[in-house]
């Protein structure tokens, strides 16, 4: 499986499983992916809380048939503290989320996810 790194903001998430959870992220180099992160549900996840939505992390992906598959998150910053204290910040990038995940399309070409991901 071939890997690729890329600095990602987590849109939302869903499970996938028990243990698992799919991704939904906007990644500055290949638009819009839908990763998986296994295990990550389980109480000593080695990924705790870096991947709940509004972070933005540096990922490690491995491509996967269906998903890819998140091998490694490190946090670059941490957004949703700030944004999950106040409701109307919540309510704003909640829709700011889903927009964005309505309109990017998933693995775009460099030049067009660049400057989506910069929005």
């Amino acid at each position: 499986m071939p890997l690729y790194n890329d600095e990602a903001v987590v849109l939302k998430t869903f499970p996938l499983g028990e243990a698992d959870r799919v991704i939904v992220m906007l990644t500055k180099k290949h638009g819009k992916v839908r990763a998986v992160a296994k295990g990550v549900r389980r109480l000593k996840s080695r990924f705790g809380g870096r991947l709940e939505p509004f972070m933005r992390v540096n990922a490690l992906f491995a491509t996967g048939k269906t998903f890819d598959v998140i091998s490694q998150a490190v946090l670059v910053s941490p957004y949703a503290g700030s944004i999950c204290a106040d409701y109307n910040l919540y309510s704003c990038a909640s829709m700011i989320a889903e927009i964005a995940d309505d309109l990017v399309s998933s693995h775009a070409q460099y030049s067009d996810s660049c400057s989506q991901y910069n929005l």
